[in-house]
């Protein structure tokens, strides 16, 4: 089978795509007709799955977290650098 022009060989699978493969992994699961070990393979996959989807969002939330926290660095010295400007309390700093 060959491989699309436009895919390298090495991308790993976006996590949206991990999590359909999940689903998908689920609803056989769920339908019961899988023999033993195909059922086995199937929860393996979805543990592995589930594995590198956590991480995904792990590393996702780190990111969110520095880049909250970046922001907050830059409006506080932003702030300090520049005279408060008369604001409601429904508006942002910035």
């Amino acid at each position: 089978m060959k491989r699309k022009e436009s895919e390298p060989a090495s991308e790993s699978p976006s996590f949206e795509q991990m999590m359909a493969r999940l689903e998908e992994l689920v609803k056989h699961l769920e339908r019961g007709d899988l023999s033993l070990d195909e059922s086995i393979r199937a929860f393996e996959e979805g543990i592995k799955l589930v594995k590198q989807c956590t991480s995904v969002l792990g590393e996702a939330e780190k990111k969110i977290q520095r880049l909250t926290e970046e922001g907050a660095a830059y409006t506080g010295a932003r702030a300090e650098a520049e005279p408060e400007e008369e604001r409601g309390d429904d508006e942002l700093p910035f």
